[in-house]
């Protein structure tokens, strides 16, 4: 029985050990059991003149594979009575000892609430919310268990300048900074350029990394690419840009949102390539698409114990090239250059993809000139990755404006680290 050691642990391993020894009775054909994943959650809620909330969840889900379909069954508490309801449900009854209390309780690290007060009330104005959010869990398998952790977070929202501002690991050296530009205040006059203009725009402050998220991250998740319905199936080992970007996805940078030890089917983190020099070599999968695709499963993700793990992304980290930000602009006789995006989508139906820019200026003769009003651009995901220029910048830089992925109306922390990079054309809306 493999029965790992965490001094984070939130459950007892003792009971860890004796829950997955029951699960090794249960049955091995259909319905076969195949997991069961219980979760503790804390969020904490500081508001300028309010009290402190706080909220703590916990839960369980079982699931069980069937010929053609799959079932989970979910329950709120993490009671020995209700664990063992939920790994019964096609077997004899578990009889499990009564659960302990938490080995380590989660709370905010010391000071914290104090540092958000602090914050809240400086920028009482803007409406401010600050967050703390954690969770651990850990996922039964027969005859073993493993325990999921991922770094704190903080999520910070102001309805005077839209939602979610900013989305970070708790600690982060740069966090500060971060939480000055949220609130910096946006030009009294834009530009705002004539829809259906098509121009350069040049990507800079990490907000390439968000760009790659929408045109290669989503795409090459397995469940888009098992049905047909990314734009990018079929494409493996295609040259899809000019640029020699490699693209990974690494849920082993803790200092990025997306971060965990291990997924949440109990798989070890890994980085997995998306692409090298270019070319699409890499999928996310989790267990169910890694068969289909036949590629190595890791990339089972849930947003929360009531919801079945489905594949998505967690870093994406493009590596810096050796061109200067600053050439890159100057070389420029007419486009945009883009500092903050509040928001990006993409349709995989219709292969197109909306950014919403939020910062920015215009380029003239090489020199930044008037800020931009806020714009939406777009363009095809392939022609998009097309018009990606070879130069890419040294530079290399988080993305702390848009952690907070949301797939099918399930929200996921995300992260992502890129260079300044310029695609040649896209469309203003």
């Amino acid at each position: 029985m493999t029965s790992p050691s965490h001094s984070s642990a939130v459950f007892d391993p003792a009971w860890l050990d004796d829950l997955a020894d029951g699960c090794r009775r249960l049955p091995g054909s259909h319905p076969r059991f195949e997991d069961l994943f219980l979760e503790r959650r804390l969020e904490i809620r500081v508001a300028a003149g309010s009290e402190v909330a706080s909220c703590r969840v916990d839960g369980g889900a079982a699931r069980w594979r069937f010929p053609s379909r799959w079932a989970i069954h979910a329950a709120t508490g993490v009671s020995s009575s209700a664990v063992a309801e939920l790994v019964s449900r096609y077997a004899d009854r578990l009889e499990l000892p009564p659960s302990p209390p938490p080995a380590v309780d989660l709370n905010p690290p010391p000071g914290w609430v104090d540092w958000a007060r602090e914050i809240a009330e400086r920028t009482a104005d803007h409406n401010t919310v600050i967050r703390f959010l954690t969770r651990r869990a850990v996922v039964v398998r027969r005859d073993s268990w493993r325990q999921v952790t991922s770094p704190p977070l903080v999520r910070l929202e102001s309805r005077n300048i839209g939602s979610t501002a900013l989305l970070a690991v708790w600690g982060h050296p740069r966090l500060g900074d971060w939480i000055r530009a949220v609130f910096e205040p946006p030009p009294a006059r834009g530009w705002s350029p004539s829809p259906g203009l098509q121009t350069p725009v040049i990507f800079t402050e990490g907000t390439a990394g968000a760009l790659l998220h929408e045109l290669v991250g989503h795409l090459v998740e397995g469940d888009l690419i098992a049905n047909g319905r990314s734009p990018l199936a079929g494409l493996g080992g295609a040259n899809l840009t000019e640029a020699a970007i490699d693209l990974t996805d690494d849920p082993r940078r803790t200092d990025l949102p997306g971060a965990f030890d291990c997924d949440d089917e109990g798989i070890s983190a890994k980085a997995v390539t998306l692409m090298r020099g270019g070319r699409l070599c890499g999928l996310l999968c989790d267990r169910e698409t890694a068969e289909v695709c036949e590629v190595a499963p890791g990339r089972g993700r849930r947003a929360d114990w009531r919801h079945p793990p489905v594949p998505r992304l967690s870093n994406l980290v493009i590596p810096a090239g050796s061109a200067s930000p600053a050439a890159m602009e100057a070389d420029l006789s007419h486009g945009i250059v883009v500092t903050r995006l509040s928001g990006a989508t993409v349709d995989p139906v219709s292969s197109r993809t909306v950014l919403r820019v939020e910062r920015g200026f215009e380029i003239r003769n090489g020199r930044r000139r008037r800020p931009l009003a806020p714009l939406e651009l777009t363009g095809g995901v392939t022609e998009i990755l097309a018009a990606i220029d070879p130069d890419v910048g040294d530079d290399p830089s988080p993305d702390w404006r848009l952690g907070w992925c949301v797939k099918d109306g399930l929200p996921l922390p995300t992260g992502s680290e890129a260079p300044t990079l310029m695609v040649r054309r896209l469309e203003v809306l």
